[in-house]
């Protein structure tokens, strides 16, 4: 089985995975590719649409009305702007990156979320949802927006990163302004968790802790800046490793009380402390953080080494480039020929929507 079945217990297309509404017991649709390149040798790729024959037959009926409606000019949009192959979710999944200034960042040099869109090109579009300074209170605020219910192609897999700073230190100046309780903190992180659970199909979910920190740089780095004035530091690594166990805690309960949510913790706070280069000066704390708070280039990789196995092995998620590409052809395998090419990739296009049993 591939990404393109993601009904639990796969074999299978259950109410679970038929985003068009109610019960379907159909096997999905298996495709093979087989492409014989030119020197006469033939690669063969094969596995499971997400969606029945059916099902995706219906999809593609809707989504060629939605053209012809848009070509009409009955609702003011281009037909360009509107559907199109590329489109279609059961062609190229979504990956969201959800989370604070941590995930923000994350495309810039060695940045996790760079390093996925690298990883998973031409096969998942990696799409970030990073807000600075936000706090779980407002990210729960924001879900409508980012993971509306009625989402048609919802993200096969989301990133949740949230912590930092929730975890301000009580008294401090900052906790007026991005602070939140712990329990609250649990509890958001899980209407976070039940707002993805509801999406249909259900997206795997890696909620990721808070990263550790050193409390000394980052008042360097607020003093320098002008961000407050207090006269000790406004986090601490005591109450980040406290918020660290709540989230994986509120991950662990999510995944046990749900049992089919695949969903599961990562402890960045741990992780990050025991990845340092052998005789990095200044320990892990100069290798990965850049201000104390926020990570270096190298904090990025270390982070994205710790995502890769939970993400490809424990939530099983099958996106790791294969020999061809899962989108359009080779480019070996497109006649350079301005009068074949365009005939070649639609052909390709035609085979890979085919709906008919």
């Amino acid at each position: 089985m591939d990404v393109f079945c993601r009904c639990d217990g796969c074999p299978g297309c259950s109410e679970e995975g038929n985003e068009l509404g109610g019960a379907c017991s159909n096997p999905p649709q298996k495709y093979v590719n087989r492409i014989q390149r030119r020197d006469g040798e033939v690669k063969t790729h094969d596995g499971f649409r997400k969606f029945c024959k059916p099902c995706l037959r219906a999809r593609e009926k809707a989504r060629q009305a939605s053209n012809r409606a848009a070509r009409s000019g009955g609702d003011g949009a281009s037909g360009s702007a509107r559907g199109g192959y590329d489109a279609v979710s059961a062609n190229r999944p979504r990956i969201v990156l959800f989370g604070d200034s941590i995930t923000e960042q994350s495309f810039g040099e060695g940045g996790f979320g760079a390093a996925l869109a690298n990883r998973y090109a031409r096969r998942a579009d990696v799409i970030l949802r990073g807000y600075s300074g936000y706090n779980t209170r407002m990210a729960v605020g924001l879900l409508p927006y980012v993971f509306p219910l009625d989402d048609p192609n919802p993200p096969v897999f989301v990133t949740v990163c949230f912590g930092a700073n929730d975890a301000v230190k009580p008294g401090s100046t900052m906790e007026s302004k991005q602070g939140c309780p712990s329990e609250e903190y649990r509890n958001n992180l899980r209407a976070i968790l039940e707002h993805l659970h509801k999406l249909s199909p259900r997206p795997r979910v890696l909620v990721m802790t808070p990263p550790p920190l050193d409390a000394i740089a980052w008042k360097k780095t607020c003093d320098d800046r002008g961000y407050h004035a207090d006269p000790e530091p406004d986090r601490s690594m005591t109450v980040t490793e406290s918020y660290a166990r709540v989230a994986l805690e509120a991950a662990e309960v999510f995944s046990a009380v749900n049992n089919r949510a695949k969903v599961t913790g990562l402890n960045l706070f741990i992780g990050l402390q025991r990845g340092a280069p052998p005789g990095a000066p200044g320990g892990w704390e100069k290798a990965f953080l850049s201000d104390g708070l926020h990570l270096t280039p190298g904090g990025y990789r270390r982070a994205f080494e710790l995502m890769v196995p939970v993400i490809e092995g424990k939530l099983g998620l099958a996106l790791a480039a294969s020999e061809d590409p899962s989108d359009f052809p080779p480019f070996l395998d497109v006649p350079n020929d301005r009068a074949t090419a365009k005939d070649a990739i639609d052909a390709f296009a035609a085979k890979r929507m085919k709906t008919d049993p």
